[in-house]
């Protein structure tokens, strides 16, 4: 990818408490524009923290966080910064303003003054790709858990933002729901769309193009899923899991000293073994 970074983070510090209490300590972060970049950490790691400060919704103490060059900190970017960068958070309740879907979708764009004809053109487009048109005259409170965070993501995609921000959007999902909800984030990066997953599950982050590991409010670690996983130990002192088919490889290398532990599914163990097996 080239070009300008879509998001900079250069050395940001914020706390919520007093001096010393840091919930980031000086944290250094760039997102390219449709890129996939998974953010996990232990709890308590300031991921959260860092999720808000993409999108202004927090402005670092130290530091600065430019989107597409504007600083957050200036008051007179805030609405260009959060038409760029969309947060979706893991209650979608809290992002639901409207009683009808349809309405709810429209709301955002509608106040940024989108004409009439585009308006209903984007809320259609953005409930399709979600595949929630059909329901567009419920009620959200009647939605399923996996529904309603479909109609959080179709109300940030009609604003048209360069980014979403998952934060923690999958953890009140089924399996099922966050099958699908991976499906999404698929569509998304096939559009362009630069996609930044705040997430505990790994094999969640195995999907991404860069796994950032928070601890302790700093960056620990960062580079290509296969990288960060065959990290084991350094992930083991932070408590953090691997992702299924890395944690088989790990057993196997107890078996076999030599076997490859840098396997990100089943394909790729079962043509591990077979490769071994034809030697």
């Amino acid at each position: 990818m080239t070009g300008e970074p879509l998001i900079v983070c250069d050395g940001v510090e914020y706390g919520y408490g007093g001096a010393g209490d840091l919930a980031l300590g000086g944290v250094s972060l760039r997102v390219s524009a449709g890129e996939h970049v998974a953010i996990i950490g232990p709890n308590g790691s300031g991921k959260s923290t860092l999720a808000r400060h993409l999108n202004g919704l927090l402005r670092p103490s130290a530091g600065a966080v430019r989107v597409r060059g504007m600083d957050t900190r200036d008051p007179a970017h805030t609405r260009s910064i959060r038409q760029t960068v969309g947060m979706v958070f893991q209650h979608p309740d809290s992002q639901m303003v409207a009683t009808v879907v349809e309405e709810d979708v429209a709301f955002g764009p509608e106040n940024l003054g989108v004409p009439r004809p585009e308006l209903h053109a984007r809320v259609r487009e953005a409930l399709e790709f979600v595949e929630m048109w059909d329901y567009r005259d419920r009620p959200p409170h009647l939605l399923s858990a996996g529904q309603k965070q479909r109609v959080a993501i179709a109300a940030v995609l009609a604003m048209r933002p360069a980014c979403i921000v998952l934060d923690e959007a999958t953890s009140l999902l089924d399996p099922r729901g966050r099958a699908d909800l991976g499906r999404l984030v698929a569509g998304l990066r096939r559009q362009g769309t630069a996609v930044v997953s705040i997430t505990h599950l790994m094999d969640e982050a195995a999907a991404a193009d860069r796994i950032v590991v928070l601890a302790r409010g700093t960056v620990v670690a960062s580079g290509p899923p296969r990288a960060v996983f065959a990290d084991a130990g350094r992930l083991a002192t932070l408590g953090l899991d691997l992702p299924p088919a890395t944690a088989l490889a790990f057993r196997i290398r107890r078996e076999i000293p030599d076997f490859p532990v840098d396997l990100m599914s089943v394909d790729e163990i079962v043509d591990a073994v077979a490769g071994r097996a034809a030697s």
